[in-house]
């Protein structure tokens, strides 16, 4: 290496191998006799950040710096051209550049060519290269053209991406046209600068150059300007996404239809320069949604007056219930009364059809308070508010035991509760349901059987397949009542829990025909569920399905 061509101090790899190359094997010679020309052009060019090369002389022999050494390549023609004349370093493209460098050489004229293809050997292949480049006389100390300096682009990435950015758009227009969806893209004062043959047939448009902001104007609906111009200037100002629902003018009936118009920021380089969008034709959906919104207006206004005339009822109701409990129970209790008056102070003087004639009145009496009862308790179901609590399914049996417990001793009964739960209910209302089911498998026992009931409880996850209306994977709690009574034929199973439904004689078993319609009606304030099967003079069950929580 000789240090004393401060020319070529630095200048990285390339000051390095003109340093360490022989030049004494080359028409050049050492560097120590280069004209000084040369020297100053080849110090220009190793320290500049540009990428550089120099023909140098009549044999055009090649010099470049590290900027340009990209450009070559791998396995290529670095370094092997460095110092070969050009027609040798160049040969694949010397009928093409020669011509040029002669207009420079010759003339001592500057020449300039932008994304010009010129296909070079690199990276162990001939490569199709766009260059972007300036050829400039180099003069030596006489005046004269010694060499040309070349200040080069490779541009073979940006061309290539402007052609797929080209042809990307071709094919988005292509795409677009056939679409039946409007697409558009406008600047961001809202003039359009695409439009696909959708949208510009559906206005009577022909290329996008008339479709100005102001055209809007002209094809929105006189009270939806506003909308649109106000949707698209908030969201220009928040650089965000905006729906919009508004009516445009079809040119060919001349009639107005709905669009819902979805816009999206369009960014270049960091920056908002306007939306891209599609619009679609919804004026059958609003039409039917305008439809179904005065269907619903006037099934409300119907529901609106069932529910006046349903206060009403409840109000005559809670009338009729008012009345059964006072006005109608006052006179009920005077027959009760002096019936037993008469019974008890002049039963001896009634000859023996009188006293069987009161006995039926008093009887009958009796009936009536049952049902008068039992008919508050079915209403109350409805009317009465349902506070829920925890309660322990074992304590509320043993309540209804105790009232039961004198018909359980006279039948030698026995009410068995076999696992005891926690369950969210309406306390009152549930005692009623277990004392109504107890007490009809107590009552209906055959005559010289005593009457066994088991109540079995367990928690269940596959509620509906009991019953559709249950959830699956929620916890109910089924309570099962299983008793050796009287049963009941099977086609009997839905039709004992409706009102006054009675499967026996009033004769046979005392009861109003109430009392299961009164259970069905409490599950179902429960969310809940409820089945019977018997079987004729064996016994029946009962099945309770309902929520273990509110």
């Amino acid at each position: 290496m000789n240090k004393k061509f401060h020319f070529l101090d630095d200048g990285g790899e390339m000051g390095r191998l003109m340093r360490e190359k022989d030049w004494s094997l080359t028409p050049l010679g050492e560097p120590d006799g280069w004209p000084q020309s040369l020297r100053t052009t080849v110090n220009i060019i190793l320290n500049s950040p540009f990428p550089m090369f120099l023909f140098w002389g009549k044999t055009l022999k090649s010099f470049y710096n590290d900027a340009y050494r990209p450009i070559l390549g791998n396995d290529g023609k670095h370094p092997k051209i460095l110092g070969l004349n050009g027609k040798q370093a160049w040969a694949e493209i010397w009928e093409e550049i020669e011509p040029m460098l002669k207009v420079v050489t010759e003339k001592g004229e500057s020449i300039w060519r932008e994304n010009l293809l010129i296909p070079i050997y690199r990276n162990g292949r001939i490569e199709d290269v766009y260059w972007t480049f300036s050829y400039s006389p180099v003069k030596n100390e006489d005046g004269g053209v010694s060499g040309v300096l070349v200040v080069v682009t490779d541009t073979t990435e940006a061309v290539l991406s402007e052609r797929r950015l080209k042809e990307s758009e071709r094919r988005f227009r292509e795409l677009a046209n056939l679409s039946p969806v409007w697409i558009w893209i406008t600047d961001k004062d809202i003039n359009v600068e695409y439009a696909n043959r959708a949208l510009l047939d559906y206005i009577g448009f022909q290329k996008e150059e008339d479709f100005t902001g102001q055209v809007w104007k002209q094809v929105v609906h006189a009270d939806d300007i506003d909308v649109v111009s106000a949707g698209f200037a908030n969201a220009a100002e928040k650089q965000s996404e905006f729906a919009l629902e508004y009516r445009v003018k079809n040119a060919a009936t001349g009639k107005f239809e709905w669009f819902k118009v979805l816009g999206v920021p369009k960014f270049e380089e960091g920056e908002m320069v306007g939306f891209i969008g599609t619009g679609t034709n919804i004026d059958k959906q609003k039409s039917f949604a305008d439809h179904m919104k005065k269907e619903v207006n006037l099934r409300t206004k119907e529901l609106a007056n069932s529910n006046t005339k349903l206060e009403a009822m409840n109000k005559e109701l809670q009338s009729f219930a008012y009345i059964s409990s006072h006005d109608l129970q006052e006179p009920l209790r005077k027959i009760q009364m002096f019936s037993e008056i008469l019974l008890d102070k002049e039963y001896d003087k009634l000859s023996d059809s009188g006293k069987v004639k009161f006995e039926k009145i008093q009887s009958a009496a009796n009936r009536m308070q049952s049902l008068i009862n039992d008919l508050l308790s079915y209403s109350r179901t409805d009317t009465e508010e349902r506070v829920f609590e925890v309660i322990d399914l074992q304590n509320l049996v043993d309540d209804v035991k105790g009232d039961l417990s004198e018909e359980l001793k006279k039948k030698d009964g026995k009410i068995t509760l076999q696992q005891s739960r926690e369950l969210e209910v309406v306390p009152f209302q549930f005692r009623q349901l277990m004392y109504n089911l107890l007490s009809n498998a107590v009552k209906y026992s055959r005559s010289d059987v005593p009457p066994v009931v088991t109540i079995e409880t367990e928690i269940i996850t596959n509620a509906k397949t009991f019953d559709s209306s249950l959830i699956n994977k929620k916890e109910y709690v089924k309570i099962t009542i299983t008793d050796n009574g009287i049963g009941f034929e099977e086609h009997f199973s839905k039709k004992i829990f409706e009102v006054f439904q009675r499967l026996h004689t009033k004769q046979e078993y005392v009861g109003t025909g109430i009392g299961l319609a009164i259970v069905k009606k409490i599950v179902k304030n429960h969310s809940g569920f409820i089945s019977a099967t018997g079987e004729l003079n064996k016994g029946s069950v009962f099945t309770v399905i309902i929520p273990k929580e509110k």
